[in-house]
């Protein structure tokens, strides 16, 4: 399953990974003697611990009868499904257009006083030219099989502008 871009998603899934690795851990075993007491290969162990791969509740029950905390089994595994329930929910408003995910909440918007924004790789979204959403969107299309709406935020964001150049 790919990592997922919803961040909240991916911390979520991270925190099952880290409480799986810190059994593992107490149990003083290594990935690959895990990996042997649960019949699996190494690289699974691995992924689940780095979050690459969403453990099943079959995985998780395997994972905590190895680590002799058959106890914990059920707490992580509603961990992790509401985990893949965050990811689930964010890839069905993903696939629903950005048009539709962006006038989901109009009010949202409206009710704000302060923005604040931080991205160490991108122009914040406010921020972004025409071209630079656009060039974000193909990016995004071809990542998530997005439809074509996706550049209608393009006209938001100018609309946005527009009103704050106009406050100055």
């Amino acid at each position: 399953m790919p990592l997922s871009p919803s961040s909240s998603a991916q911390a979520a899934r991270e925190v099952v990974a880290q409480r799986l690795r810190d059994l593992r851990k107490t149990a003083g075993l290594t990935v690959t003697e895990l990996a042997g007491r649960c019949t699996w290969h190494h690289a699974k162990t691995s992924r689940i611990e780095n979050a690459r791969t969403a453990p099943t509740a079959k995985d998780i029950r395997k994972w905590c009868g190895a680590c002799d905390a058959v106890d914990q089994a059920e707490a992580l595994i509603n961990q992790s499904l509401h985990a893949e329930s965050m990811y689930t929910e964010w890839r069905t408003q993903v696939r629903a257009g950005l048009k539709a995910l962006q006038a989901s909440e109009p009010r949202l918007f409206e009710d704000t006083e302060l923005f604040r924004v931080y991205s160490s790789t991108l122009v914040p979204g406010l921020l972004q030219t025409e071209g630079q959403s656009s060039e974000i969107a193909l990016y995004l299309r071809a990542f998530e099989q997005l439809r074509g709406d996706a550049v209608y935020g393009a006209d938001a964001r100018a609309l946005i502008v527009g009103a704050i150049g106009a406050l100055r």
